[in-house]
């Protein structure tokens, strides 16, 4: 049994937009990324409390460019913030010129998933079917603990998808990254080829199994994905070599032309916990809930995602499915060499032979996994989902044409 979550001690910090000044990059990077998250496409400076939001967080960025002064993406964020609260910074954007950087992404530009559907025929045809999956056991920073089946779970789902009686996807459309392969370049080159190849009418199912990590003490949940890559060498590097979560958003909503994006994550959204050095995990390096008992299953959204994933909810046909809520442990099972969500998402999927609605297909999982997890181990562990509209209404199994 291996707990899928990883803590950075040092690294990560509270969840709020001030941090120490003694802290230097690793304040301001954890600042930042805090900011990314709550960035959305509608926030503006046309109410009060736009342009306080807006005010507190170029203030925030601000003071980390004066910490952390060489790393562009604090002098990008500062810019546009200010463009955005119609006070243009000129000292941050000839420090920009200095760094040449190059910005690729506008945060406050609306999606275009956001854009009005055209009228189809039918609203539930499928042009083509595109899936990039990703499973992850090893890693080459030797500090980040191996997992037990994460390539496997990957394998076993890429198999589903496959099948011409579960998800009939064409296998020449499914991009399989594993250990080595799925480094961060991987992965956004991977994004890159959806990006030049899918159309409005497609489906597209991104499926990640391994490690996540969390931000210590912080409710909204995780803030990075660790790819095979990824190095704990100080803020900066672990900034620059994983993949955040907002970034992934960001990736989706810029370049994902599709109508229906779904997004299943079998990895940690932890927050507020500590660690557990448990004889029963065994190997296990994970942290201990929070919760002494199961949280209701309406929770807030807040509890179950990291607020990146609200920049997804803005449009249409988007979904994600994450195996666990916030300060809760995703679970791998040595029984039948799976995470347990995985396990359960692939049976219910198999059982409806892929026709079911991701709607009614969670609620199934979501119980199956709750169930299993607290019979075996004791501990509360209970997927979660979001969608936006018509998300809910996604069939993974649809044939292509139809």
């Amino acid at each position: 049994m291996r707990i899928r979550s990883l803590i950075l001690a040092g690294f990560l910090l509270c969840g709020h937009l001030s941090f120490a000044q003694g802290d230097g990059c690793r304040g301001a990077l954890s600042a930042l990324v805090r900011v990314k998250e709550q960035i959305t496409p509608t926030l503006n400076a046309s109410t009060e409390s736009g342009r306080e939001r807006l005010s507190v967080m170029l203030s925030t960025l601000k003071n980390a460019t004066n910490l952390c002064k060489e790393f562009p993406d604090l002098w990008y964020y500062r810019t546009v913030i200010a463009r955005q609260l119609g006070k243009p910074d000129a000292y941050a954007e000839k420090k920009l010129q200095e760094l040449s950087y190059v910005a690729q992404y506008d945060p406050f530009k609306l999606p275009q998933a956001a854009e009005e559907p055209e009228k189809q025929e039918s609203p539930t045809h499928v042009r083509k079917k595109w899936a990039l999956v990703i499973g992850i056991d090893q890693y080459q920073d030797e500090r980040v603990p191996r997992l037990n089946f994460a390539v496997k779970d990957s394998q076993d789902f890429e198999e589903f998808l496959k099948d011409p009686e579960g998800g009939r996807f064409d296998p020449a459309n499914i991009i399989h990254l594993v250990d080595q392969k799925a480094t961060l370049t991987g992965i956004r080159q991977a994004l890159g080829k959806l990006r030049a190849q899918v159309q409005k009418d497609d489906l597209v199912v991104l499926y990640f199994s391994g490690h996540g990590s969390p931000r210590e003490m912080d409710p909204n949940g995780m803030s990075y994905i660790i790819t095979n890559d990824t190095s704990l060498d100080g803020p900066e590097n672990l900034y620059a070599t994983s993949l955040q979560m907002i970034d992934l958003v960001q990736q989706v909503n810029r370049d994902i032309k599709a109508r229906r994006v779904v997004l299943f994550l079998d990895t940690c959204y932890s927050g507020d916990a500590q660690r557990v050095d448990d004889e029963e995990a065994g190997s296990a390096r994970g942290i201990a809930p929070v919760w002494d008992k199961a949280p209701p299953l309406d929770a807030p959204a807040s509890m179950a995602f990291s607020q990146a994933f609200n920049n997804l909810m803005v449009g249409y046909g988007r979904a994600v499915l994450t195996a666990s809520r916030a300060d809760e442990q995703s679970w791998e099972s040595p029984v039948w060499k799976n995470g347990y969500f995985t396990h359960f998402l692939i049976s219910q999927l198999r059982q409806s032979r892929g026709n079911a609605s991701l709607d009614d297909l969670f609620h199934q999982v979501q119980g199956d996994v709750s169930s299993q997890v607290l019979r075996d181990y004791h501990v509360h562990q209970t997927p979660s989902f979001q969608f936006s509209e018509s998300g809910a209404q996604i069939v993974i199994g649809r044939p292509e044409g139809k």
